[in-house]
């Protein structure tokens, strides 16, 4: 059929690389760079920057991660788990939204 689309990277490749970008990000206690981040895992080091930009949007977008610029303009990543061990104050009011169920 022409004009069909097919995804060029599986289901469990994009899962297994957002394990692998997660848990470079959890070993940064500061904010990183693509590049940076890349050189944390050896199965990031053949990724494209937008792949891992495109995977780190969808991070970001379910709350594993907060997305913010460094001084030379550069976008850069962070954990929200290790921002809030570093005492950053995290809520709707800071870009994070989350849904508490407690009382």
């Amino acid at each position: 059929m022409p004009g069909r689309k097919t995804a060029k990277y599986s289901a469990a490749y994009n899962a297994e690389m957002k394990v692998a970008l997660m848990d470079a990000l959890l070993e940064c206690k500061e904010a990183v760079n693509i590049d940076q981040l890349k050189l944390m895992s050896i199965k990031l080091t053949n990724m494209t920057n937008q792949k891992v930009a495109r995977l780190m949007n969808e991070l970001v977008e379910q709350g594993i991660a907060a997305k913010g610029k460094d001084k030379s303009n550069r976008v850069t990543y962070k954990a929200i788990s290790n921002m809030v061990e570093q005492g950053y104050e995290i809520g709707p009011d800071r870009g994070y939204e989350y849904n508490d169920e407690g009382d």
